[in-house]
């Protein structure tokens, strides 16, 4: 199992969800090989690792048309086996005082008064916190992640924890990235440098949001007390996938150890919490299933 960092939520949903094989299926080796994203979605490609636990669909489209950070089209070595949760919201935050000294309340006020922006965001080879999600943001409104250094700005470039940390830190006044909802660190260091959501057109959201079969997500006072109203963002999904090698067997005990564990998989916790088996078939960006998921889901009339 690869796809997720070596630390955070990432690795203990991994951890969890292996706990679960082994405890059903006794003797089991199932271990965890570190990765990205997108480096997971290559491994399982390749051969090098059978599941990949992060997969949105910003690195299923880029892999299978083989763009960056893909260097070749993937398309028929990886297929789905179960979607986990659908509940990674992009956040999108700005420091009040930053946005007060600009007269910025929307990415439309960005565009249009193209602010010098020291902005704290992903890696681009991390493609689902930056190219599925901020970037498209961007470009919906009609400027790129290119014009932010054309417009006088900089970058502190690295996960969210990274950039939360610099905007504490007074080294950044625009957080873009992904954390689980209601995170207790955004509203930590909101405590501490207040923070406001950078407002969109849910029109313009949904047309970010619909490039990599996402949709639109609203975010309000009960995720953030500093929020005023509610906001929309692009809501992403996350799968489980696997590469064609993997024998069939593997795959069909895999997801029946999962399927019939809702609770304990629940109890892992952060966007797990969401789980259900019924939306394990969920597939918005129409993947294969793999043919041992398949057999589990058919004999259980999931799919017919």
């Amino acid at each position: 199992m690869t796809g997720a960092t070596p630390t955070g939520y990432p690795r203990a949903m991994v951890e969890g969800l292996n706990a679960v094989v082994r405890d059903i299926y006794p003797g089991s080796a199932v271990s965890f090989k570190p990765n990205s994203p997108g480096g997971g979605v290559l491994a399982i490609a390749e051969g090098q690792a059978d599941f990949t636990a992060t997969a949105t669909g910003t690195e299923v489209r880029l892999a299978n048309e083989g763009k960056f950070p893909f260097k070749a089209p993937l398309k028929g070595k990886f297929s789905l086996a179960m979607m986990l949760y659908d509940v990674q919201y992009i956040h999108v935050l700005m420091t009040k005082s930053w946005a007060d000294a600009n007269g910025i309340k929307s990415f439309a006020d960005i565009a249009a008064k193209k602010p010098r922006i020291r902005l704290a965001i992903n890696r681009p080879d991390n493609p689902q916190t930056t190219i599925g999600g901020p970037y498209e943001m961007m470009k919906a409104h009609g400027f790129t992640i290119d014009d932010i250094q054309k417009w006088g700005g900089s970058y502190v470039l690295g996960n969210s924890s990274i950039g939360l940390n610099a905007i504490l830190d007074d080294k950044a006044d625009v957080f873009m990235n992904v954390r689980n909802l209601g995170d207790s660190l955004i509203k930590d260091v909101s405590s501490k440098r207040p923070l406001i959501w950078i407002d969109d057109d849910p029109a313009k959201t949904r047309q970010a949001a619909a490039v990599f079969d996402f949709t639109v997500g609203m975010v309000g006072k009960n995720d953030y007390p500093f929020l005023e109203k509610e906001y929309p963002t692009v809501r992403q999904w996350v799968s489980l996938l696997v590469g064609a090698h993997t024998p069939d067997e593997v795959v069909y005990k895999y997801v029946k150890a999962v399927a019939e564990n809702q609770d304990r998989v629940q109890k892992i916790g952060g966007s797990l919490k969401t789980f259900t088996t019924a939306a394990m078939i969920k597939n918005p960006a129409k993947l294969p299933f793999h043919p041992g998921a398949l057999r589990y889901y058919k004999e259980k009339g999931l799919l017919k």
